[in-house]
């Protein structure tokens, strides 16, 4: 990401707080609410409303955005551990608000949701893409959405997956077989690219009815793994710069970056999900397009709509999943014992019932559930919900996940990964994340009226994926030229705008001796 290098002169350092968080407080916000903003800001005004701290060294118009550095939700998280759970951030001549405490989110984000559920405009996202209120990621909360959300979450709820049992499973073991073939051929493997394969393919034959691609190779798979990393780039929550800086949207003509957006929609995107949408409405299996379909004229979904929300659906239903399980092959790589442990469980099962588990047996598991809960929490794919907006006065409020998922407070010795940590919770990651915020096993999925929909779909591609690798494989590190072993990096990551994944690595999947089942 390229910043500012010029910086002008400072603005004020505190300002009052915002109408929103006002209305929280007049709808019997608790005690606790108040006293932990107060301890941890230590600024009252002489009228006694609350302030909200604004970090030092905001620049005329260029706001904090010069400061921010390659990875932002670092620089955001200090400034959490300097200020507090709430901070104003000058982002160019807008001001975001950031909430890093889960009780602070549940309050303004869910219990308030009715007047926090907006979306502030996002170039690319509403702008561009979504213009005219179209989609559901980026839309604003209004009837319109509400109608699109409803018909997704037809087809992506807890039930409706579960009838995608045969698809998922056997994606998952397309996937491993091409994992093992790969390792053996060049003795390493990249995962990444067919751990996306697989998700893909999974939103190709649940939301589209089309057959999926059967390797990274293909030119099909080539063309939307290019979409999709183009469109997360496109939608970046802090590198929306035109929105930030618009006196400076003449420099556009210089830099083009808005003619790039308008670009890839009218020529590359959505041309391409209308000859998808066409495809599946032609063809003979049910999917999610034939369902919105049905439903268009009822539902005043027009096609340029339903373009939007199935660009949404293959974007944020396939690469979240994929990096979610990249992060999670290059964690176990560095724990074999946690391994050893996972693929002892699995086996007692696979020796109990003579076959491989599916995700409605998951809670005879519970060590894999802690396991991936853990993943997740420990290496989110994600480190900033998507931006709302208050509906009375248009404040931005954002939640920072990657500070909510390093608070000590909320996750004992944060900063480690811990297998057990959820030994005693085998509830469903859709369950904990529309349960009470007190036992949230992690943030990534979202609050309230803007939850996530496909949670149950992405949690149950996880089981398959990670149960069948360890009922047939182990994870080791790449080997150097020497021999040395080469572990996946945890620490950096690649901000891909909208995701974070781990930096490229390879690795072995080296089938087991021991195993219960052959392949």
């Amino acid at each position: 990401m390229e910043y500012y290098t010029e910086f002008l002169k400072k603005v004020e350092k505190h300002e009052r707080l915002i109408p929103i968080l006002s209305a929280v407080a007049a709808t019997t916000v608790t005690a606790y609410y108040v006293k932990r903003i107060i301890s941890s800001s230590k600024k009252i005004s002489n009228n006694g409303a609350e302030e909200i701290p604004v970090p030092d060294g905001a620049m005329y118009y260029l706001g904090h955005i010069p400061q921010m550095g390659s990875v932002p939700a670092h620089k955001i998280t200090e400034w959490h551990k300097e200020l507090g759970p709430i901070l104003k951030v000058k982002m160019g001549v807008q001001d975001w608000v950031f909430i890093s405490d889960p009780m602070i989110a549940q309050e303004i984000m869910a219990t308030q949701g009715a007047i926090t559920s907006g979306r502030p405009y996002l170039t690319f996202g509403n702008g561009i893409s979504g213009k005219g209120g179209r989609g559901i990621v980026f839309a604003d909360y209004n009837k319109n959405w509400k109608n699109a959300r409803t018909a997704v979450l037809s087809i992506l709820a807890p039930k409706s997956v579960a009838g995608f049992d045969k698809i998922l499973q056997q994606e998952a073991e397309n996937s491993i077989n091409q994992l093992v073939e790969q390792t053996k051929l060049h003795g390493e493997v990249y995962p990444l690219s067919f751990i996306r394969l697989s998700s893909i393919n999974i939103i190709l034959a649940t939301a589209f009815g089309l057959p999926g691609v059967s390797s990274p190779e293909d030119p099909f798979y080539k063309e939307l793994v290019n979409m999709i990393e183009t469109g997360i780039k496109f939608t970046s929550v802090v590198g929306d710069f035109s929105a930030y800086f618009p006196v400076l949207s003449f420099l556009d003509v210089i830099f083009r970056k808005e003619r790039k957006m308008t670009d890839f929609v009218e020529n590359v995107s959505h041309p391409m999900f209308r000859r998808m949408i066409k495809q599946a409405l032609a063809g003979d299996q049910d999917s999610l397009v034939k369902k919105m379909h049905l439903i268009m004229e009822e539902y005043e979904i027009d096609e340029r709509n339903l373009v939007v929300i199935m660009s949404e659906v293959l974007v944020a239903g396939s690469d979240t999943v994929a990096i979610s399980a990249s992060w999670t092959y290059a964690i176990l790589c560095h724990y074999p014992e946690v391994q050893k442990k996972l693929a002892d469980e699995v086996d007692a099962f696979i020796n109990k019932y003579k076959r491989i588990p599916t995700f409605e047996d998951r809670l005879e598991l519970p060590y894999y559930i802690s396991v991936q809960k853990e993943c997740l929490r420990y290496r989110p794919p994600v480190y900033f919900g998507v931006p709302r907006k208050a509906s009375a006065d248009g404040t931005v409020i954002v939640t920072n996940i990657h500070t909510l998922h390093n608070d000590s407070k909320t996750f004992y010795d944060a900063d480690k990964f811990i297998p057990d940590r959820f030994i005693k919770d085998t509830r469903s990651m859709y369950a904990s994340s529309n349960g009470n915020v007190q036992n949230r096993d992690q943030f990534v999925f979202g609050w309230g009226r803007r939850i996530c929909p496909g949670i149950a779909l992405a949690e149950n591609e996880l089981f398959n994926s990670i149960t069948r690798v360890m009922a047939r494989c182990r994870i080791e590190p790449a080997l150097s030229e020497n021999g040395d072993k080469i572990y996946p990096n945890l620490v950096d990551v690649n901000d891909g705008g909208s995701t974070v994944s781990p930096l490229p690595f390879k690795v072995r999947f080296v089938e087991r001796e021991d195993r219960v089942i052959l392949a």
